[in-house]
């Protein structure tokens, strides 16, 4: 009994993903290289995918595992035509990651080692799938309920700050 239970919900929930993914998968359109072992991915917006900032999703790579399914914070507005997302490279999942997309894979791929300061350009063709699942909610998501804003961060953790900043910026300039 205390083994079943948990483990129906683990089932339920990877075939719930599992069925989800054909809908999820992402176009890169760009992949930056940063300093401080941080790379940027951004990525075409799915159909009809909607979030709010602060937001975060959930990202696979069939051909880094199968199964392991890892969270980011989501550094793109939800104004903006693009999805984004910083990734450090802090263990082996995430350093694979960076490899897979910023090195040479064919001679039919314009992909170089982005250096600092340089954006890497990824070509659709040939390249691994990404996919995506989410968005899920956070606590910061809701900073449109208050009026003054203390946004503290450091490092890798100011992630869902900018997209907080991006959307007011873009709100700045509509209004």
């Amino acid at each position: 009994m205390y083994i079943s239970a948990p483990l129906l919900v683990y089932l339920a929930e990877r075939s719930m993903r599992t069925c989800r993914l054909e809908h999820c998968s992402a176009k890169i359109l760009r992949v930056s290289v940063l300093p401080g072992d941080v790379f940027s991915l951004t990525m075409s917006k799915p159909q009809g995918f909607k979030y709010k900032s602060g937001q975060y999703i959930f990202l696979q790579c069939p051909a880094i595992s199968s199964f392991e399914w890892h969270p980011f914070s989501i550094t793109s507005a939800p104004g903006d035509p693009y999805l984004s997302v910083h990734i450090r490279t802090v263990g082996d999942w995430t350093q694979e990651l960076k490899r897979v997309f910023t090195e040479v894979n064919d001679s039919s791929t314009i992909i170089g080692r982005a250096k600092f300061g340089h954006l890497g350009s990824v070509d659709h063709r040939g390249q691994p799938k990404l996919y995506l699942d989410g968005p899920y909610g956070a606590p910061a998501q809701d900073y449109k309920n208050y009026d003054v804003l203390l946004l503290v961060g450091l490092g890798i953790g100011a992630t869902p700050f900018i997209s907080i900043l991006r959307d007011l910026l873009n709100n700045t300039r509509e209004g």
